[in-house]
C-alpha cells in the first residue's frame, strides 16, 4: 500500500526530512493549478504556483513521485463538450502533461465516453475521482468495460464495507486495475449538504471570492464544526480509516489519499507521518486537521480506539448508524476511562 498526498506549500521541506524507506511508500503528490483550474481546495493566494511547479518536478526527478492533476468539480459548465470550450480543456491538459504531470484525477464522465476528447489529451493515468462516488463491483466492472478506466478512487461509504471492497478487489486485482481509498476528509457521515457543499466550492470562482468563501466558511464553523462539537461522537461515524487500521485494508487496496489541499503544511506533518508510519499515538484533532474541534474527542487518541476494537468494527459496519450505537459507546467509554 502507498500514499497519495495533498500538495501545499512547505511539502517538499516535508519529504525530503523522511527516511528514504518512507518517501518510497508516497506514490504521487495531487494538486490543481488555480490559474488553469480554480477551485476553493488550495490556498487562495496564487503567487505560490510558480513554487507549486518547481516543488512537483524536484519531488518527481529526486524521488519518483508522480504528479497527479486533479480536476473534479462536481459541476462543468456545458462548454466543455462543445468548440472551443472542449479545446480549451485539451490544451489545459497539453499544458499540464508538458510540464510533467503523470495522472490526471478526473470524474467527467461524459468527456471520458468522448472519442475526440480521449484520443486528444494525453497518455495521462487517468483515476476516476472519488466524486463519482463508485461504491460497488457492478459500477467498477462497468465503467473499466465501458470507459475503459483502470484506475478509481472508490466512494468513502466503501471504507466502512470491507466486504464490498474484498469482492472489488477479487474481481479487479488480475486485470490491472488499481483501487485507491481515501483516508480522512471527515465529512459527516451521509451528510445531506454535501452536494451543495461541493456544489459551492466548484464554482466559487466565478463570483467574488471573498463573499462565496465567506459563506462557505460560515457553513463549516456554523454546521460541520458545531454539529461536531455538539455530537462528538458523531466524528467517530464520518468513515475514515485509522492510521493503525490501514493493515485491515492492505491486502485489497493499492493506495491511501490523504486529504488536505488548502491546510498548511504545519498542520498536515504530524498527520501524514501518523499514516506514512501507521502509527496509534495521534490524537484525532491532528487526524481532522481541517475541522476545528474544541470538544473533548480532540483528545482521543487512534490508539485508545484501537483498544476498544475500533477498526476492526467499523470496517464492516456499512454505516449503519441508525441502528447501531457502537461509536456512541466507544466515545463515552473512552471519555468516561479517562
Amino acid at each position: 500500500m502507498r500514499f497519495s498526498l495533498p500538495y501545499t506549500p512547505g511539502l517538499l521541506d516535508y519529504v525530503e526530512s523522511l527516511t528514504p524507506d518512507t518517501i518510497k511508500s508516497i506514490h504521487d503528490v495531487y494538486f490543481s493549478d488555480p490559474l488553469i483550474n480554480p477551485t476553493a481546495r488550495h490556498f487562495s493566494d496564487i503567487d505560490f504556483v510558480d513554487q507549486m511547479w518547481i516543488d512537483l518536478k524536484l519531488m518527481k526527478s529526486r524521488y519518483n513521485i508522480k504528479m497527479n492533476y486533479t480536476m473534479n468539480p462536481s459541476v462543468w459548465k456545458n462548454d466543455v463538450y462543445l468548440s472551443p470550450g472542449k479545446q480549451i480543456l485539451i490544451d489545459n491538459l497539453i499544458d499540464i502533461y508538458t510540464r510533467g504531470c503523470d495522472m490526471l484525477t478526473f470524474n467527467n464522465l461524459m468527456l471520458l465516453r468522448d472519442i475526440d476528447f480521449r484520443e486528444n489529451i494525453p497518455d495521462f493515468a487517468i483515476k476516476l475521482s472519488i466524486n463519482n462516488k463508485v461504491s460497488t463491483l457492478d459500477e467498477v466492472e462497468f465503467l473499466h468495460e465501458h470507459v475503459q478506466l483502470n484506475n478509481f478512487i472508490l466512494d468513502r461509504s466503501v471504507n466502512r464495507n470491507l466486504d464490498e471492497i474484498i469482492r472489488i478487489h477479487e474481481w479487479t486485482h488480475d486485470k490491472g486495475i488499481s483501487l485507491t481509498l481515501l483516508g480522512q476528509e471527515g465529512c459527516i457521515t451521509k451528510c445531506p449538504f454535501k452536494q451543495t457543499c461541493d456544489n459551492m466550492i466548484s464554482t466559487f470562482h466565478d463570483y467574488d471570492i471573498h463573499e462565496v468563501n465567506d459563506i462557505r466558511l460560515q457553513h463549516s464553523q456554523k454546521f460541520c464544526d458545531s454539529h461536531y462539537n455538539d455530537n462528538p461522537a458523531d466524528m467517530l461515524k464520518s468513515p475514515w480509516i485509522s492510521p493503525a487500521g490501514l493493515v485491515i485494508y492492505e491486502p485489497y487496496i493499492d493506495y491511501i489519499k490523504l486529504a488536505g489541499r488548502g491546510v498548511d503544511i504545519d498542520s498536515l506533518k504530524v498527520m501524514l507521518g501518523s499514516y506514512l508510519h501507521q502509527k496509534s499515538d495521534t490524537s484525532l484533532s491532528d487526524i481532522f486537521s481541517s475541522h476545528h474541534i474544541m470538544s473533548p474527542i480532540k483528545t482521543i487518541t487512534v490508539s485508545e480506539l484501537e483498544e476498544k476494537g475500533f477498526s476492526h468494527q467499523v470496517s464492516r459496519c456499512k454505516n449503519q448508524c441508525s441502528s447501531c450505537n457502537f461509536c456512541d459507546k466507544i466515545y463515552e467509554s473512552i471519555i468516561n476511562d479517562n
